[in-house]
């Protein structure tokens, strides 16, 4: 199992499609990696720092414009699948209803799926929703890493204990939790290595079809 690669990674990054419901998902083996996190967490400025890309996700000031699960072909080694901000995001309530059964079959159902990226805010602490993901995470027993966003704006001093809380209140050991800042890019090397681990784990064959 060959893995040692980050630093900066990427390179090529295609968007394979956008999806609405399980059954429009492509049709591939590489292993994918879900992104979840509430609305305005920062999870399109994670992805687009990750994939040294600009607007690859696309970012706004107004929660909730990933209203459609988003999948992007990373070097045919893994998928990232970008799923629908969760909270209070300011879209109909008719979309609302339509993302949770989608959601829901997509992390039940999704045999290529291997790993779950959670974002929280490192100033904030998890709420009710963030801990409901992690337990039904847990009952699948799908790996998770906890990805705590915005330490930038976090003191430098204040950052370990924080990390703390927020694995004690996620209940994860804090060793699972990366500290990440898409302004500096910190946290970017430890989170491909995580990844890549775990792609490389479950093995990937090249060439996405986006069917």
């Amino acid at each position: 199992m060959k893995v040692k690669v980050p630093q900066g990674f990427p390179g090529r990054v295609e968007f394979i499609k956008s999806a609405a419901k399980l059954s429009q998902s492509p049709h591939h083996a590489m292993p994918e990696i879900c992104v979840c996190g509430r609305s305005n967490v920062g999870k399109s400025s994670m992805l687009n720092t990750i994939c040294n890309r600009r607007q690859m996700a696309r970012v706004s000031s107004t929660p909730g414009r990933t209203q459609l699960i988003n999948f992007f072909n990373v070097q045919d080694r893994l998928v990232l699948v970008d799923l629908p901000g969760y909270g209070w995001a300011k879209v109909p309530k008719s979309v609302k209803r339509q993302w949770g059964p989608a959601l829901e079959q997509y992390l039940d159902e999704r045999p290529q799926l291997v790993l779950a990226l959670c974002l929280v805010d490192m100033r904030r602490d998890p709420g009710q929703e963030e801990k409901g993901l992690m337990a039904w995470f847990q009952q699948k027993e799908l790996p998770v890493v906890v990805v705590a966003t915005k330490s930038d704006k976090v003191p430098k001093s204040k950052r370990l204990s924080r990390v703390n809380h927020i694995a004690k209140e996620l209940q994860v050991h804090p060793k699972s939790v990366v500290q990440f800042s898409s302004l500096k890019g910190d946290g970017k090397e430890l989170l491909w290595s995580k990844l890549l681990a775990y792609a490389a784990a479950h093995g990937t064959t090249a060439g996405a079809d986006d069917a």
